[in-house]
């Protein structure tokens, strides 16, 4: 399982001190924070700004490696996103410690696809059927990536973030704006995005200012708190459905 996985399922977690002293506690956010940096020198003060995952965006495999390398860190969650993926490219990202690769669906290898190795994230293009997002399921992916979550938020674009998170039970992960307020992280939220990512050239100041408001995004108080909307199974077979009816027709005899 990738970091990046890991980071997902772990989302709202308060996190405290080992000890007898009374454990402070930050108030988690809603959702993890990623930035997008193009070079080593850029993924570094990322980290340091409180990202919790980092995005190298380059050319090709190669280069976005050799950033990755230069990081020199195998703790922190960073990934590459690359236009194309084939087997030498992503073989080259693993060994420079790549811990997720997101690439779009016609340009990537399916060999060079390999969940046990390295996450895998891929760039939805503007449109796509719901039986290919379905089919996404069984893939195990770590998440789809939109380049640009809509800020402007009506109910249509609502219902459409939720149909791609849901039907290919999936977590979105996607750039907004750093002063998205509160009201529209709370939105993507409930929509099924698990990673809201700034975007590229964001100062500290600009990633501080979207930390605070994801802690400040108020808690789900539905029955299924914690769970991710796109984990929520679609539908239940049609066959269990039946086995169910014939079950009460014979308690009925």
């Amino acid at each position: 399982m990738s970091q990046l996985q890991k980071k997902i399922n772990g989302i709202g977690r308060r996190e405290g001190g080992v000890g007898f002293a009374r454990a402070i506690q930050e108030k988690p956010r809603a959702m993890l924070l990623g930035a997008i940096a193009a070079d080593a020198s850029a993924a570094k003060k990322g980290l340091d700004s409180g990202a919790d995952v980092i995005i190298i965006r380059a050319a090709n495999a190669a280069a976005a490696a050799k950033a990755i390398a230069g990081v020199g860190s195998t703790k922190a969650c960073i990934g590459a996103q690359v236009p194309a993926l084939d087997d030498t490219g992503a073989e080259a990202l693993r060994k420079a410690g790549c811990d997720f690769v997101i690439s779009p669906l016609e340009s990537t290898s399916s060999t060079a696809v390999d969940s046990e190795r390295m996450g895998h994230v891929v760039a939805l293009p503007e449109a796509i059927d719901d039986t290919t997002l379905r089919s996404l399921g069984p893939l195990g992916l770590d998440g789809l990536f939109v380049d640009h979550l809509d800020g402007t938020l009506t109910l249509a674009s609502q219902i459409n973030m939720v149909r791609l998170a849901s039907f290919a039970s999936t977590p979105l992960i996607g750039t907004v704006d750093v002063k998205s307020p509160v009201a529209e992280l709370r939105v993507l939220r409930d929509s099924g995005v698990a990673v809201v990512v700034a975007p590229e050239g964001a100062s500290a100041a600009d990633l501080g200012t979207l930390a605070e408001a994801l802690k400040s995004v108020p808690p789900k108080k539905s029955r299924r708190e914690g769970a991710d909307i796109a984990m929520i199974p679609a539908g239940r077979p049609a066959a269990e459905e039946h086995e169910e009816d014939d079950d009460d027709d014979d308690d009925d005899e």
